[in-house]
């Protein structure tokens, strides 16, 4: 079977960077650094001399700006891919580990290439298999912004993966049955979706607009109100929020006594005390209104590589073409590979098979509401 661009989900670009790594790498443990893995991409794909490359490198070093300062023929833009593939808020199942100064969910300014090493991530190798499809399709695992400024959203692996094996084994499964498994779409940087009437829609015809909240919680309310962001929308940085929150308040009769940025790594905490006759209801209200903490998002079901697709529609359609398309990947406890798929029943009661994927398996992150509608 021929290798799937739209399965993936990735660009020609981040597959290219993915088989490098592959082939640079002596031992999948072992971090490489940025520079080095660029290095190859840039005198075998870009025809750049050592000259060139060194002087591109050096403006790095100095500044690395945003993608769209660069053009596809230029190292800081293959810089920039690299990055996002790896960035654990940006992607729900990183495909590069990173480490040293790549940035973080504040500005996701990061420093140049000799600063940050990488290596593929488990979620890369268990996935990405050469010369074969992936295990499940990466366009819903780690969501696509496709060219029309739509998305595809991430998913939980576990749901993805369950739900696929569900609609092999009973191929006209209702939907309603299938949101059992897979309820709604889960995002790297957490956060709230909803109502559920928009999911199912989204499931049912392949597109809807979605709404994405960051939690705020209430801590103190009565002689004093006080709140606190603790999750963000997705693509949605800690700077640009704290930089709008202080903007609103400063344009309104809310008086903010005190901003606290106490977020650490991807923990997001932004605590707020505002004056005591404002319930923290009616702040939570101003917030979501007037800031990105809240956002509406336009998403389809599709398989993607950013530019088209190969296959959109309703959620079951496009599962039933990942499941024609993904290979199987049960083994038995014993190690051995079989050629059929156990029966979901045989799973869940003996547990006598194996998944390879299901070292990847984690809990959800974004919070889906009951309610009909936000």
């Amino acid at each position: 079977m021929e290798k799937s661009t739209f399965l993936s989900g990735l660009i020609p670009l981040e597959t290219r960077l993915i088989d490098l790594c592959r082939s640079l790498s002596e031992d999948d443990h072992v971090f490489m650094t940025a520079k080095e893995l660029l290095h190859a991409f840039a005198t075998h794909d870009l025809g750049l001399d050592e000259e060139d490359y060194e002087e591109e490198c050096e403006e790095l070093e100095g500044h690395v700006g945003p993608i769209e300062d660069y053009s596809p023929d230029q190292v800081g833009y293959a810089y920039r891919i690299l990055l996002r593939m790896g960035l654990p808020w940006r992607k729900r199942y990183p495909l590069f580990d990173l480490r040293g100064m790549y940035g973080d969910i504040h500005d996701e300014i990061p420093f140049g290439p000799e600063s940050v090493e990488l290596r593929l991530s488990q979620a890369a190798y268990r996935l990405i298999k050469i010369d074969k499809n992936p295990l499940l399709p990466l366009a819903l695992l780690n969501g696509v912004v496709l060219a029309d400024g739509s998305e595809i959203p991430s998913h939980n692996l576990e749901e993805l993966w369950m739900a696929m094996e569900h609609l092999r084994q009973e191929p006209n499964l209702p939907l309603e049955n299938l949101m059992e498994v897979i309820p709604g779409p889960d995002f790297a940087a957490g956060g709230i979706v909803g109502g559920i009437d928009a999911v199912k829609s989204l499931y049912e015809k392949g597109e809807a607009q979605l709404t994405l909240r960051g939690e705020i919680e209430t801590e103190i309310e009565g002689g004093r109100t006080r709140v606190a962001v603790c999750s963000l929308p997705q693509n949605v940085l800690l700077n640009t929020i704290i930089g709008q929150i202080r903007s609103v308040c400063g344009k309104t009769d809310y008086p903010v006594y005190d901003i606290k940025n106490q977020s650490e790594g991807q923990k997001i905490r932004i605590v707020l005390d505002v004056s005591p006759k404002y319930s923290a209801e009616d702040f939570k209200a101003l917030l979501y209104r007037e800031t990105d903490l809240e956002r509406s998002v336009h998403y389809r079901c599709a398989f993607s590589d950013g530019a088209q697709w190969s296959t959109e529609g309703p959620l079951i359609t496009v599962l039933k073409e990942a499941v024609a398309q993904c290979p199987l990947a049960w083994k038995k406890k014993d190690g051995d590979p079989i050629d059929f798929t156990p029966p979901i029943r045989d799973i869940i009661s003996h547990g006598g098979y194996k998944n390879p994927m299901s070292k990847l398996s984690d809990a959800r992150k974004t919070r889906i509401l009951k309610i009909k509608s936000l």
